[in-house]
C-alpha cells in the first residue's frame, strides 16, 4: 500500500481502475492532457485520493507548500495514475485510435 503524506496527513493512494478514472475526470483530470495541466491534475488527485473537494484539495496543496512542501511531493500520486495497468491500456488504444 503506497501512501505520501500531505500536512502530516498520511494519504493511501488508491488503485486506479474504470471507475477510479471517471471519478478523476468528473474531478476535472484530463486523460488526454496529464502532462500539460500538472497543477490541475495534482488537485484532482489530491481530492480523489483524500476523498474532498476540489476546493478542500486547493486549500491542502497551498498548506503543504505553505508549510515548505514541495510540488515533486505529489507525483507519487500522478505516478500512481499513469502508471496503472488500466491507464497505460486507455492511452495505448487512444494512441491506437489517433493512428488509424
Amino acid at each position: 500500500m503506497n501512501t505520501i503524506k500531505i500536512n502530516n496527513k498520511v494519504v493511501i493512494i488508491k488503485p486506479i481502475d474504470f471507475d477510479a478514472i471517471c471519478t478523476l475526470e468528473d474531478l476535472g483530470f484530463d486523460v488526454a492532457k496529464v502532462g500539460s495541466r500538472t497543477l490541475s491534475s495534482i488537485r484532482s488527485a489530491v481530492a480523489f485520493n483524500m476523498g474532498i473537494t476540489l476546493q478542500e484539495a486547493s486549500a491542502e496543496i497551498e498548506q503543504h507548500i505553505k508549510n515548505g512542501g514541495k510540488f515533486d511531493e505529489f507525483a507519487p500520486l500522478l505516478e500512481a495514475i499513469t502508471q496503472s495497468d488500466f491507464f497505460q491500456n486507455l492511452a495505448r488504444n487512444m494512441e491506437n485510435t489517433e493512428n488509424n
